[in-house]
């Protein structure tokens, strides 16, 4: 798809109607480097265009008055201006902008929340941010797979932030996930990725059984406590010989093993108890989380629109509330999944609980009966400490049932992770061969920014796949780095094209004004020109080299008294 069209507009009139061509548009900041507002134009809004784009693609929008090195200092007067002047942004994609285009994506947003919030896709408003991602997913790259988001998709083409123009393929949040960025690169290489998301969500619980055993670590690790147990009976056993040898009524000495049988039993049951409440509450915690994820929309709003739509477009086979149904039955599915052994632990807490119930009158009834009765000194003591060591007893076996509990559940783990890694790795040939056709256009068009080869590999370690760029020259300036991010993304459209991967035909460039001028010039003039997509670069006309005639490239002219928003 390609970008034609963004517009700002208010209420009651058009902001900016911004049109975008094939080849290189350049986002014009006239602002002079020397002028004594000493000033580098970055608050005229040449960035904020490439963010509005990005905010239509389902961003938060912050970074459009929030600076991100300076949140607790928004831009207040901007977002003022975005909220109370209801501004909407539309973005237009088309799948040609050489003749009439076929399939037309309209996006349309504003900066209100609740019932005031617009967030549209062809004309459908689609309130819930999931649902939205999905619905852009759909329309924009024909797919309906889980894993990897929109979001993460795009990163590549919108590279408005510092740390996107720092790195070429490890574009997401810090705290992405391996399994994530392996969706997110097999995707970029037109791979399947069905299994990703059931392997995410058994990632997601390996780490937290891996959680559980940390919390059992603190308590002594499997070895020990098995050793301490050992012990633990030899000494218990010694107790048992010196009790023996007390020559005391019968009844006394059996209802002190009663007692002391009971006070295990109870023991073992309220570690039982805590453990299944804990299990219980972590399992309707992920419940709770999955049920707000559920869609809940009145189809009768919107039928009037499907029967519209169906009547302008022959071929839509599948109704909103198929969709609906469709999120979720997958909804229901994970929660199915996560819930599967709820009733048998609340079960077992009932039971549980009766039994406690149960020990406890019969503690109380044979401590009643034995505080009646004489006691030899050196018997209680013995009996005393036979109990301490029957409750130490106890924890330990408590504690080493969870262990080889947890140890099991994360060998299952790892056995249906390892299958789906296999079913990904059964791949591999096919995953090299695409990787070598890709490097096929990111050498060449590396060698002809720069003179120098790069190469993209996919090596896989225990998490999965991941890509690495390598400069066989070594490691680049930073100019030349956001020279080859360009290099990268370019030979992307190239490699897309050729395998009829779906992707987005145009990238968004910031911040490229200290790459050297002859790079520069070459992208200008000659890469962004003669690919099958659209370069559209924001930057200052002070670091255009002299040479270049921008008059066709040149899409938005902004300036200190002409600014995105028009305000001052």
């Amino acid at each position: 798809m390609f970008l034609k069209q963004v517009i700002i507009q208010n209420k009651s009139s058009i902001i900016r109607d911004i049109p975008f061509h094939k080849g290189i548009n350049l986002i014009v900041d006239e602002t002079p480097v020397i002028s004594s507002q000493q000033t580098t134009g970055n608050n005229v809004g040449k960035t904020t265009v490439l963010r509005l784009v990005d905010y239509c693609f389902g961003s938060d929008g912050k970074n459009i008055y929030q600076d991100t090195e300076f949140k607790k200092q928004p831009n207040t007067k901007i977002e003022n201006f975005l909220k109370d002047n209801e501004i909407i942004i539309t973005v237009v994609l088309v799948d040609t902008l050489e003749e009439k285009a076929k399939h037309t994506v309209t996006i349309r947003k504003n900066f209100l929340a609740r019932n005031k919030k617009i967030q549209e896709v062809n004309g459908e408003n689609i309130i819930n941010d999931k649902e939205f991602d999905k619905k852009l997913k759909s329309e924009i790259l024909k797919s309906n797979v889980e894993k990897p988001t929109f979001r993460q998709i795009v990163s590549k083409s919108i590279r408005d932030e510092k740390y996107k123009m720092a790195n070429i393929v490890k574009l997401l949040h810090p705290t992405t996930r391996p399994e994530e960025y392996e969706a997110l690169y097999l995707f970029w290489l037109g791979i399947d990725t069905d299994s990703h998301n059931q392997k995410e969500m058994l990632s997601k619980e390996k780490t937290r059984e891996e959680s559980f055993q940390k919390r059992l670590k603190k308590e002594g690790e499997l070895s020990l406590i098995e050793q301490q147990l050992a012990y633990l009976n030899g000494k218990i056993e010694d107790l048992n010989q010196r009790k023996n040898r007390f020559n005391l009524n019968e009844n006394y000495s059996s209802d002190i093993d009663k007692l002391n049988e009971i006070k295990f039993k109870l023991n073992r049951n309220a570690t039982e108890l805590s453990r299944l409440e804990i299990r219980k509450d972590l399992i309707n915690e992920s419940k709770e989380d999955l049920e707000q994820e559920y869609t809940k929309i009145d189809t009768n709003q919107i039928k009037s629109l499907y029967e519209k739509a169906q009547s302008l477009v022959a071929n839509i086979q599948v109704s909103f509330e198929d969709t609906v149904k469709f999120h979720n039955d997958l909804i229901s599915e994970k929660l199915e999944y996560i819930t599967k052994e709820l009733p048998d632990i609340e079960q077992q807490i009932r039971k549980v609980k009766s039994e406690i119930t149960i020990l406890q009158k019969a503690e109380h009834a044979l401590t009643e009966t034995l505080n009646k009765s004489a006691l030899v000194e050196d018997f209680e003591k013995t009996i005393l400490e036979l109990n301490k060591q029957f409750e130490r007893k106890g924890n330990l076996e408590e504690q080493k049932r969870l262990w080889i509990y947890s140890i099991e559940k994360l060998a299952q783990i790892d056995e249906n992770l390892n299958a789906i890694n296999l079913g990904i790795s059964s791949k591999d040939s096919q995953i090299q061969s695409r990787v070598t056709e890709f490097n096929k256009y990111f050498s060449a068009m590396s060698d002809k920014l720069y003179g120098e080869t790069y190469l993209l590999s996919a090596p896989q370690n225990e998490k999965g796949y991941e890509l690495v760029v390598t400069n066989l020259e070594g490691n680049p300036s930073t100019g030349k780095k956001k020279g080859q991010i360009a290099a990268f993304d370019f030979a992307y459209i190239q490699f897309a094209d050729k395998l009829d991967i779906e992707c987005l035909h145009f990238i968004m460039h910031d911040q490229l004004e200290n790459m050297h001028g002859n790079q520069l010039s070459t992208i200008i003039v000659d890469i962004a020109n003669s690919i099958n997509g659209q370069f559209i670069l924001s930057i200052v006309r002070d670091k255009i080299p002299s040479n270049i005639d921008i008059s066709d490239f040149e899409v938005l002219s902004l300036s200190q008294d002409n600014k995105l928003f028009k305000i001052n």
